[in-house]
């Protein structure tokens, strides 16, 4: 990463708070803290294991082979090696393995906004992993919800770079600090199902081509990848499609110059199962593990490749190299688990799973406070639709366009059998029996003589109706629209035509389209259940009664028209990224559109206010929430030439209060709008936190701000850089500028572009007093052996203004060393509390 030196001046905030619970008493869940080393000791480690192979054996290693995982290493047996265990999914042990926690889904954790949530989900999975002795976990899933028909968006962290990167980081931390390594998948832009394989005329299969440019690459897709990388993950999968005209597998651009340069990834690449086409090429490419193999592509296949010089010995040792380093860097060549998908790793989780069911269901709607229910004199509820119920046969789901149960995950590799599910309507009937309610129910929401009948019962007039919908996606196909399965719309509108108080629960894997009742003035509340796990039961109820106080966050827009989110799958074998960076909420502030619910958006039992902000340089004054940050973010895995990128700059501290009546959380949200050189959407996602409240508790958040987070992508000079100019920065509980809460725009920045030139001289700065006419140069007269450093920065008060000046400084001398021309002047005092750095011009 690449960066021009700046001068800021002003403030600005973002990124990360530190609060604790307070509504919902929580435990931090344990976890396992393996012994891990640096990336440098575990190239040392692997670089001397490969020494005592042969080349048939390396040759070997870099295809899948047969076993009882997903996709097995071969083992090497005189070197006491016993191979590596790859196996699903991003949300538990998967592929049909027993006793296995199925996990909510990634689309579900994102909507808790909470990074000790992030981890601890992300522990428990690798706590299981490991306990089956599996070495290599396929997840996390870090695609992009560009298309609300994509069939796998529930496997993912939703439709901003920003969040999905959070999430990514916390997952890579969480399950590597268990020993396992973690794969960010799938690399990259692959964000449908439609034409992921296809068959030419000739050769071999394909994939449909997403393309697009530099920039859309850099600040969307590949960010997310980036963060993962950034925290160290071991394993990247490349995916089917093609980007910009070559398949990804093969792709030298996106996997060598892009992941391996300038991400300076040191894992490897394992192509998804079946993506890699070609042998030779792919390896070249920067593949450096087909899956599953067998096939005669790699493995076997390299060695007469090599002997005829096709593909060098030294790029086979590399591969090696890049497919032992992760074993080596989190320690499993010690004591590891051996394998045993039979082994019951599960302990406790439900309760992790519960909780975190529970922190990530969204409450959208509730007119005239209609929830929490009132069991002292609310005690009639009818429940509607079958996706309040449990499947008919078993806890798997069946069919792809009618479901017969609630959902508590998606399908295809990605899917986790659960021991056991608790649906909506057993829970709830449990709530019936212990507090002496009245239900009834119909689940066959075909058979509207039943629900007509039920009706008009006239024991429960008057009462609550409870409406369950869903909509299901899964691997292998996109959606076919955004409506509720099972005509829902209709049961919807059925149920509220003659029911006063009608509560619609959506259990949906992304994006549904909710115009067909929203705005009826009897669907006093809708929440959005999403996949909250096979504890959907207990969670739901936990919310509809006040047992937890809502306070998840939608991760992508609801829009009235599906239309207006601006992209859609192509039935091509060409998907074109017009829309560049402006997707979801930034497309939709972009072209004025009004969507039914906002990115961002959800409500809560309790109300909230903001005040008291106030924002600093990171320094001494503050080091202690600086230490904290980098304490949470930096482990010995971390990729430490990428982590300077996400070194703070800036803290910002304000005031939260819980001014209701009842305890519950709140998420900050901080949008940053840049100078227009960007050439950046109105808004971007730069920071949040959530922050739990008693009743009545006021805290004090603080977060601090990255230089990633103030860059853009510029494609002229290849790197990231701060752009000249005003930025605006919001705090808002959503994407809707109606909710924002906080604002800030005195942030100016200047910079020293070393590809501009200014009369081919050398740049000094001065600092001086507004309104007086004496100027301190800000220089030294003294040898310097080395740059100025490029992370100072200047810290002024509203009294001082900056100068720039086209006369001599810094040079370089014969010998590539900075020296003075001897320009005035000394040291400045405190009273100015400056600091700077020069850079020549070229």
């Amino acid at each position: 990463m690449m960066y021009d030196y700046i001068v800021l001046i002003g403030i600005l905030s973002t990124c990360f708070s530190f609060t604790n619970s307070a509504s919902i008493p929580t435990q931090p869940y344990k976890i396992t803290n393996v012994v891990t080393r640096s990336w440098d000791e575990a190239i040392a480690l692997a670089k001397g294991f490969a020494t005592q192979m042969t080349l048939e054996e390396k040759c070997n290693m870099t295809a899948g082979v047969g076993g009882h995982c997903a996709g097995f290493v071969s083992p090497v047996p005189h070197l006491n090696f016993g191979g590596l265990c790859f196996q699903d999914s991003p949300s538990g042990v998967g592929d049909g393995v027993q006793f296995s926690t199925a996990f909510v889904a990634g689309i579900h954790i994102a909507a808790t906004w909470d990074r000790d949530l992030f981890y601890q989900r992300a522990a428990a999975i690798g706590q299981e992993f490991r306990g089956k002795g599996v070495h290599f976990a396929l997840g996390p899933m870090m695609n992009i919800d560009r298309n609300a028909l994509h069939g796998r968006n529930w496997e993912g962290f939703g439709a901003d770079p920003y969040l999905s990167g959070e999430n990514s980081y916390y997952y890579v931390k969480g399950l590597q600090d268990q020993g396992v390594v973690a794969t960010a998948k799938h690399y990259i832009c692959n964000e449908q199902e439609s034409n992921r394989t296809y068959h030419p005329k000739t050769g071999p299969s394909q994939g449909y081509s997403a393309n697009l440019d530099d920039k859309t690459m850099h600040e969307i897709y590949l960010w997310p990848f980036a963060a993962s990388v950034a925290a160290g993950a071991g394993s990247v999968m490349c995916s089917y499609n093609q980007v910009n005209g070559t398949q990804a597998c093969q792709n030298n651009k996106i996997l060598n110059e892009l992941l391996k340069d300038e991400l300076q990834f040191q894992g490897n690449v394992m192509s998804d199962w079946g993506a890699t086409k070609v042998g030779v090429e792919s390896a070249l490419g920067g593949l450096d593990i087909e899956m599953p193999g067998r096939d005669g592509l790699m493995g076997y296949a390299l060695l007469p490749a090599v002997k005829n010089g096709s593909i060098t010995e030294a790029r086979i040792n590399d591969m090696i190299i890049r497919i032992l380093a992760p074993y080596f860097l989190l320690g499993q060549d010690q004591d590891y688990p051996s394998l045993n998908l039979n082994n019951d790793a599960t302990r406790d989780h439900y309760l992790l799973n519960r909780h975190i069911g529970t922190a990530g269901i969204i409450l959208l709607k509730n007119i005239d406070n209609t929830l929490p229910f009132n069991m002292n004199t609310e005690k009639f509820y009818s429940i509607y639709g079958s996706a309040a119920s449990r499947y008919n046969d078993g806890v798997d789901p069946h069919g792809l366009d009618g479901l017969d149960g609630a959902l508590y995950q998606g399908g295809g590799s990605g899917y986790v059998r659960p021991t056991y599910f608790i649906d909506p309507l057993t829970a709830l009937l449990t709530k019936a029996r212990d507090f002496h309610l009245q239900i009834q129910y119909v689940v066959d929401q075909d058979d509207y003589v039943a629900i007509n009948y039920s009706l008009e019962n006239s024991g429960f007039l008057g009462g609550k109706c409870l409406v369950f919908i869903n909509a299901w996606s899964s691997e292998g196909r996109d959606r076919h629209n955004l409506f509720a399965y099972h005509n829902g719309d209709k049961l919807v509108n059925t149920i509220a035509a003659r029911c006063a108080s009608t509560i619609v629960i959506v259990n949906s894997v992304s994006q549904l389209n909710l115009e067909a009742w929203i705005e009826n003035s009897n669907v006093t509340a809708v929440v959005w259940s999403g996949l909250p796990g096979p504890e959907y039961g207990s969670a739901i109820v936990d919310i509809l009664f006040g047992n937890y106080n809502p306070g998840g966050k939608l991760v992508f827009t609801i829009a009235k028209n599906d239309s207006d989110y601006g992209t859609n799958i192509t039935e091509t074998y060409n998907s074109n990224y017009t829309e560049g960076v402006f997707l979801d909420y930034r497309h939709f502030d972009k072209n004025n559109i009004i969507p039914r619910y906002y990115f961002g958006y959800g409500l809560s039992y309790t109300t909230f206010s903001f005040s008291a902000l106030m924002i600093s340089k990171v320094g001494q004054e503050n080091h202690i929430s600086q230490s904290l940050y980098r304490q949470r973010r930096v482990s010995s895995y971390s990729n430490k030439a990428l982590l300077r990128f996400y070194e703070s700059v800036y803290s910002i501290t304000f005031t939260i209060t819980n001014i209701g009546n009842v305890d519950g959380s709140e998420v900050p949200q901080l949008y940053l709008s840049f100078p227009e050189e960007a050439a950046e959407p109105p808004k971007i996602l730069r920071g949040f936190e959530r922050v739990y409240l008693e009743a009545g508790e006021s805290k004090t958040v603080t977060l601090v701000l990255t230089e990633r987070d103030i860059s853009y992508w510029n494609t002229v000079n290849q790197k990231w850089i701060i752009a000249s100019g005003k930025y605006t920065v919001w705090i808002a509980t959503s994407a809707n500028n109606a909710d924002i809460k906080l604002e800030d725009d005195s942030l100016y920045t200047y910079f020293i572009d070393n590809q501009r030139t200014i009369n081919h001289q050398l740049v000094i700065f001065g600092l001086r007093e507004l309104n007086s006419t004496e100027t301190k140069y800000i220089c030294s007269n003294q040898p310097i052996t080395d740059p100025p450093i490029i992370d100072k920065r200047f810290d002024f008060t509203s009294n001082y203004k900056i100068l720039i000046y086209t006369s001599g400084c810094y040079y370089l001398d014969a010998n590539n060393h900075w020296q003075s021309n001897g320009l005035v002047v000394g040291p400045l005092t405190n009273h100015y509390q400056t600091q700077c750095y020069s850079n020549q011009l070229k």
